[in-house]
């Protein structure tokens, strides 16, 4: 991953050279030198990297080579982060003269780096590698109409008995149906999944299943490498279908033809004809590119099969898609395949002896339902003797098990596929979840926003960072990559997790890039280079690690244990580099001592700790960009707060439940004078009350694209309005009373931010203010404590982007109701406490794509929504603290609005019982 350090810190730098050019002065020639320097570098790496592969003994002394260039552009980027900050209006009060020291200084350190460039290029002959002329040799084959590489261990996957493979019959079922079945024309079929699920095995099944090859006259198989040429795939899927049909082409004609000839003599071949293609393993659109013209649609069901380890490949395709996202293997068959593996023989005849199953179910966690790594891990495990002592020794080495075992040395070469495939800006992300525990579940914006203070994103026009990154992490769960564990009404990952065998590729990559440092109570490392710390477990000598790691960048801790047995009060005293700090869930009382003395720091997430007051001096992180206070018991923010110029996002609120069902929300008070942040992005929750001063100087804030206004009290709606109406960037804004039905007036907003997204009112509002029906971007909406008589069901029913309703104790009326195809995208209706509720009316044609609906508290609602039976798509329907004789009309058999909701899946009735809440199926 040198190359990856070195083309970020190469942006960098040419960025620096460009947009800093008038604050460079006598410098600017020696970093254009040094860019040029690492321009070289890189260039001689990537392709040095090839040439090392196959070769042992070059590659010992090239890896030690790569180490020194990784120090190079680490230490490089150092100067970088140091020269910016120092030049920076906001550091100093006599910049001209602290200019041109920060230019002597840059100037020294460049000097001091190339001259120890100009020592490792001189070591490159040691390497055999000074030369690096000439082209490289691809490896492939073409044989029987498979393009393959000589070496590639996907191969064997084309060829497993029947024996070996369990949980194969129901999907191989499904895509024979989507074979023979269904549309006329040309059809494809996508088997989507990460590398080792079985995607090749499972498609071969089908594809060589004898009612599949009595129904196509002809076939092909495919194997796509990665770096496939267009000619050679035309001609292995020309070569393939001319040697099934017995009409073997001679090797040397297929040779001699061109891109043109072979297109035409594939469709000359099929035209007419009902013919079944696989393509193993693509992994980009640019196979189906090659081949579209060469397969000809004669509408009589020929299919296209495809394995891909990337979702958005299926997108591009201009005809019929079928997509099966291939799942992990369920616990009860991945047990019976590793038994049959680990425990074969007449000894054992594949049941586990009782002695090792509790060590062999924590073998098979690691496998995480992957076919492939369940077999290979049964295969390594058959050969081992068969004692607690000697799998627990395997079990806990598995990382050099890895590459050592040639059992596990084709699973590993199979998922580091993968990872190689990535763009250089998604390896680093990718590598960087080894910060986070195992099992440990990642929220979306806890890792956005991580990836942007450790400055891994790119900046893109019209985007904001988080934007980009969020964009990352879509094509990393694409690639399957990552496992996405939870999803909200948008489709947005909520919460993600890599999968434990990616885990442990994670991990040794990133020990050998240096990238992070782990410290836990079972694998302690010492690796002092690394500039990233996570913290996982205390134990003795923490307080020595400053001492040790002055070069550190990041400071990650996720643990519950107390500051005393975590840090001491000068643990961030040597930390003079520091850009990231997370303390999340620690229980300290008191702001760690020397935080304020990092400048570099940009990210700092206190995060549901215990402190309850920020220092006057917080005003010294000059460069601090990310301040996240949610779930503390900061209750006010001091004056030092207004220094933050960097600013772009401040959090800080949280959830007390009292008497009522819905929470209470704290934030925080802010000093006069925050109107002065005007880069803040994201800024909640302010508790404003009445101070029109407060609520006013948020309209000066024009880049916030999220705003928490909490505890409004007073006649203070005009202000909000005027605030708002310069805030046209604006995607999600929630706004609170202090007292819950408080009347607030905002009908004066005439010009709403046109993009708001989300939209929270909590606060009387008697009629709906009409701007909100103008919003037609705006996805979800919760409307709490608003007294409308109008029926907002019907008002609201024509918002074109609607994704989410939810009605909180906010209407005083008897019955709601919404016509035509009104809300066409809503897929969550929420109506709660709407305590004078009698009649919901559905008409036909509303609310199509609707997938869950909730009833809480509304006593006097008679039955369900009129209507209900016609929404198709609904799978959720739950009937929350409502009266028994409402659900009793819904029992199965004996209930009276049974055949309303007998299409629903999944119907729930929450009731309170002495032992609290209770959810049971209906």
């Amino acid at each position: 991953m040198a190359d990856v350090v070195l083309q970020i810190v190469l942006e960098k730098l040419l960025a620096m050279a460009s947009g800093e050019a008038q604050l460079l002065g006598s410098v600017r020639a020696q970093v254009n030198k040094l860019a040029g320097d690492l321009e070289a570098m890189k260039a001689f790496l990537c392709d040095a990297k090839a040439r090392c592969h196959h070769n042992g003994e070059a590659q010992q002394g090239f890896n030690v080579w790569v180490r020194q260039v990784r120090d190079i552009s680490y230490d490089t980027e150092d100067a970088i982060e140091d020269f910016m900050v120092r030049i920076s209006p906001s550091s100093h009060c006599y910049p001209h003269l602290l200019q041109l020291k920060a230019r002597h200084r840059l100037g020294n350190r460049i000097e001091d780096i190339r001259a120890r460039i100009s020592a490792i290029c001189e070591r490159r002959a040691a390497f055999s590698l000074a030369n690096p002329g000439g082209a490289l040799q691809c490896s492939s084959c073409l044989q029987g109409g498979v393009l393959f590489s000589q070496t590639d261990s996907r191969f064997g996957s084309l060829w497993i008995d029947d024996a070996d493979t369990v949980g194969i019959n129901v999907p191989k079922e499904k895509l024979i149906d989507w074979l023979l079945e269904g549309d006329s024309r040309l059809t494809a079929i996508f088997v989507l999944g990460m590398g080792g699920l079985g995607k090749t095995t499972l498609v071969k099944k089908a594809f060589d299943s004898l009612i599949v090859t009595r129904n196509f006259t002809h076939s092909a198989w495919v194997t796509v490498s990665k770096s496939f040429n267009q000619v050679e795939l035309l001609r292995a899927a020309l070569k393939g279908f001319m040697d099934a049909a017995k009409e073997p082409a001679e090797p040397h004609k297929l040779q001699m033809m061109s891109n043109m000839e072979l297109v035409e003599a594939m469709r000359s071949h099929l035209l007419g004809k009902r013919f079944i293609i696989a393509l193993d393993d693509v992994w980009s659109v640019n196979a189906w590119e090659a081949l579209k013209y060469a397969l000809p649609d004669s509408k009589c069901g020929s299919r296209i099969m495809i394995t891909t380890r990337t979702g958005d490949v299926a997108t591009y395709f201009e005809i019929p898609v079928h997509v099966h996202n291939l799942q992990p293997l369920p616990d009860k068959e991945a047990w019976t395949l590793f038994c049959m593996k680990a425990f074969r023989g007449d000894e054992h005849k594949g049941v586990c002896p009782k002695d090792l199953e509790t060590i062999s179910w924590s073998m098979l966690k690691k496998c995480g339902g992957l076919p492939l790594a369940v077999v290979a891990m049964g295969g390594m495990l058959s050969r081992k003797n068969k004692n607690m002592l000697e799998w627990k020794t395997v079990y806990d080495s598995l990382a050099t098990e890895f590459k050592s075992d040639k059992n596990l040395e084709g699973l590993w070469s199979i998922l580091l596929l993968s990872y190689d495939d990535l763009p250089y800006y998604l390896k680093t992300c990718y590598l960087y979840l080894s910060v986070f525990p195992e099992d440990y579940l990642i929220k979306r914006m806890k890792l956005v926003r991580l990836w942007v203070a450790e400055r891994f994103v790119e900046e893109k026009a019209g985007l904001t960072l988080e934007e980009v990154a969020e964009g990352y992490l879509n094509e990393l769960v694409s690639r399957s990559m990552i496992q996405a564990v939870d999803t909200d009404d948008f489709n947005r990952v909520k919460s993600c997790r890599v999968h434990d065998l990616m885990r442990e590729i994670i991990q040794i990559k990133s020990k050998e890039e240096e990238l992070v440092e782990v410290l836990d109570d079972r694998h302690l490392t010492h690796n002092t280079k690394a500039r990233r710390l996570s913290i996982h477990d205390t134990f003795e000598g923490l307080q020595e690690t400053n001492k040790r790691r002055p070069h550190l960048w990041s400071v990650l801790v996720f643990t519950t244990l107390t500051a005393d047995s975590l840090l001491d009060r000068n643990f961030f005293k040597g930390f003079r580099l520091l850009r990231v700090v997370e303390i999340e869930r620690a229980t300290i009382y008191e702001f760690p001592d020397h935080l304020v003395d990092l400048i570099h720091l940009r990210y700092l997430s206190l995060r549901k700790t215990m402190i309850s007051r920020l220092p006057e001096s917080i005003g010294k992180l000059k460069n601090l960009e990310i301040l996240d206070l949610k779930g503390t018991l900061v209750s006010s923010l001091p004056l030092g707060i207004l220094q933050l110029k960097q600013l772009r996002h401040l959090r800080n609120y949280r959830f007390s439940f009292g008497s009522s069902i819905y929470p209470d929300t704290y934030g925080m008070r802010v000093p006069a004078g925050i109107g002065c942040l005007t880069k803040l992005e994201k800024l909640g929750s302010v508790e404003a009350y009445d101070d029109r001063g407060i609520i006013s100087e948020m309209g000066n804030l024009r880049e916030l694209r999220r705003l928490g206004l909490i505890g409004l009290r007073g006649d203070v709606g005009s202000h909000v309005c005027a605030s708002l109406e310069k805030l046209q960037d604006l995607r999600a804004l929630y706004i609170s009373s202090q007292i819950p039905d408080l009347f607030i007036d905002l009908s004066s907003l005439s010009s709403p931010p046109q993009f708001l997204q989300r939209l929270y009112l909590k606060f009387g509002l008697q009629t709906l203010p009409t701007w909100i029906s103008s919003l037609n971007y705006l996805s979800k909406l919760v409307l709490q404590y608003s007294n409308l008589t109008q029926d907002p069901l019907e008002a609201l029913q024509d918002l074109p982007s609607l994704v989410v309703l939810e009605l909180r104790d906010a209407y005083s009326g008897e019955e709601l109701g919404c016509s035509g195809t009104g809300y066409p995208k809503l897929k969550n209706l929420s109506l709660n406490h709407l305590h004078s509720l009698e009649n919901v009316r559905l008409s036909d044609g509303a609310m199509p794509e609707l997938r869950r609906m909730s009833l809480v508290s509304c006593e006097k609602l008679k039955m369900v929504p009129q209507g209900i039976e016609n929404l198709k798509k609904l799978r959720d329907l739950h009937v929350w603290d409502m009266p028994m004789k409402f659900c009793q009309r819904l029992k199965r058999d004996q209930g009276d609005d049974f055949w309303k909701v007998q299409h629903v899946p999944y119907l729930t009735h929450i009731y309170m019982s002495r032992a609290g809440w209770v959810a049971e199926t209906i």
